[in-house]
């Protein structure tokens, strides 16, 4: 019974039912997942298929819809033939469960005993459950009983749409931000922010799940911005990430910087690794969009996601969403998540983390010193500083973003990391400690150290280059229009970083112990 109206619980504002709404949370099994999407595969190239749709939202009720809508058929189906592993379940909970890793699948008559026979090498279940028909009604029975029949069109193009709008919002500027902006940089703040648990290591997470499974990892977890999976029998392999704008506080500044961050913080990410971004799918964790506020959110979070993918010309391939996300004291904060995926044509040509010993280091975008690149940032909001104007060019990103893979591809750099939570301070800490090598910085010029060493405006990427390759880095950043600016060269067992006349040192050891610190 998990995943009983799954979809519309996601979408649903909880009240004292909480405890007896808990079966709509589905289980999944990953590994059972695994086997049937192997399956699958091998059965796309068959003959026998004629069309095969995932149990999403809805069960088997949105497959039978969808896949029917789409070829302007019907379909007959004997609920009592599907699988369960319950008993004593109803036909309505039948059609709406959201248990994972089952597929709708339509096959030729006579292709029916190869389909079984490719599932039971898998060791998997199968059942023939039903049969499509020119009526464009799909009609469920039970022991024997009608219990559902509705066209379905009536759960697809002819569902209710709704128009949503609410009154703009302007993000009001904080006077604190620019005091802060100004301060000298300080050991102690580098050290909080790496602790902080928007931060730190996520070892206790993925720890909890075999990431190694399929032997195709080449990037795990904590090893990179993204994870990479070779594609057996190419040289080339996959960059997937999964990220959120950059602190994700800017939804509540700012929503249509939210969602522009959401997409270009996920294609930096597969970027990072040497990998060109090639689509993305989206989830949408928002209040309600039934009232003023939550419906501006929700319609400006969706426009910069469209527009970060105009700038990035990539496609929004799928994407679900959880609305009503509200309690007592409000709903939480506009927060689009954005999975990429990224193709890397040259896997030897993956970019790594950890930069290695006497690399000149250099970062590719602005250098951000404004009083407003705190805004919303993880040193903002610590101290309690909750407003700003903050500011993103999805065009300027987009240029960083497509720069990384072709300096990747002619081997100029040798490791990447984007700037996101914590700023630059933050991205070199990262990446001496997965190095273990420590690296001399200077940040000069700038008129408001704090801001330049700690602010988190998206759409840059600290990265190392061989001296050698420096005039070719240079040269191609020029032409991409990316400014590009050196910070200093790598060694050594301590990060130095000086920022006018203050400097913050560190050895390794502090800063892994700091981003080490358990949840």
């Amino acid at each position: 019974r998990d995943g009983i109206q799954g979809a519309s619980f996601a979408s649903a504002a909880l009240g004292d039912d909480r405890e007896e709404r808990r079966p709509a949370v589905q289980v999944g099994n990953p590994f059972l997942e695994k086997l049937l999407m192997e399956a699958c595969l091998e059965l796309a190239g068959s003959d026998a298929v004629v069309a095969m749709q995932d149990l999403g939202a809805a069960g088997l009720t949105c497959a039978l819809a969808e896949l029917t809508a789409r070829g302007g058929v019907g379909a007959r189906v004997e609920l009592d033939a599907v699988p369960r592993r319950e008993t004593g379940m109803t036909p309505y909970e039948v059609l709406l469960s959201e248990s994972q890793e089952r597929m709708l699948i339509v096959v030729r008559p006579g292709g029916v005993p190869a389909v079984r026979a490719v599932f039971e090498r898998y060791g998997l279940s199968s059942a023939a459950i039903g049969t499509l028909i020119d009526e464009p009604i799909v009609r469920a029975t039970s022991a024997g009983e009608l219990v559902a029949s509705v066209p379905p069109r009536a759960l697809t193009d002819e569902a209710p749409r709704y128009e949503i709008g609410g009154t703009p919002r302007q993000s009001t500027p904080d006077p604190g931000l620019s005091t802060l902006a100004r301060e000298p940089v300080a050991t102690r703040t580098l050290l909080a922010l790496l602790a902080a648990p928007n931060v730190r290591d996520r070892r206790p997470i993925w720890r909890r799940y075999d990431h190694m499974n399929g032997t195709n990892t080449l990037v795990g977890p904590g090893a990179g911005d993204s994870a990479v999976l070779r594609l057996k029998g190419t040289g080339r392999a996959l960059a997937l990430a999964l990220d959120g704008p950059a602190p994700t506080r800017l939804g509540a500044l700012d929503p249509y910087l939210a969602g522009v961050s959401a997409v270009t913080d996920g294609a930096m990410n597969v970027a990072c690794a040497g990998a060109e971004p090639i689509g993305v799918t989206d989830c949408l964790n928002f209040g309600s969009p039934e009232t003023d506020l939550g419906a501006w959110q929700l319609t400006r979070a969706i426009d910069g996601i469209a527009d970060a993918c105009r700038a990035l010309e990539v496609p929004v391939v799928s994407g679900n969403v959880s609305l009503y996300n509200e309690a007592p004291n409000g709903p939480i904060l506009p927060t689009p998540v954005v999975g990429t995926v990224g193709l890397i044509e040259d896997r030897e040509a993956t970019l790594r983390l950890g930069w290695g010993s006497d690399e000149e280091i250099w970062l590719l975008g602005a250098i951000a010193d404004d009083a407003d690149a705190l805004a919303g940032s993880e040193l903002a909001w610590s101290v309690g500083l909750h407003g700003g104007r903050p500011s993103l060019d999805p065009r300027a990103a987009a240029q960083v973003i497509r720069l990384l893979p072709e300096l990747a591809r002619q081997r100029i750099i040798a490791a990447a990391h984007d700037v996101s939570t914590g700023g630059v301070g933050v991205a070199l800490a990262r990446m001496a400690i997965a190095a273990g090598i420590g690296a001399a910085v200077r940040l000069d010029g700038v008129e408001r150290p704090t801001a330049a060493l700690f602010g988190e405006r998206s759409g840059r990427v600290v990265v190392t280059a061989d001296t050698a390759r420096s005039a070719a880095l240079v040269r191609m950043a020029d032409a991409a229009d990316v400014p590009a600016r050196q910070l200093g060269m790598t060694g050594g067992k301590q990060l130095e970083i000086r920022v006018g006349d203050r400097s913050v040192a560190l050895g390794l050891d502090e800063l892994a112990a700091a981003w080490g610190t358990g949840f």
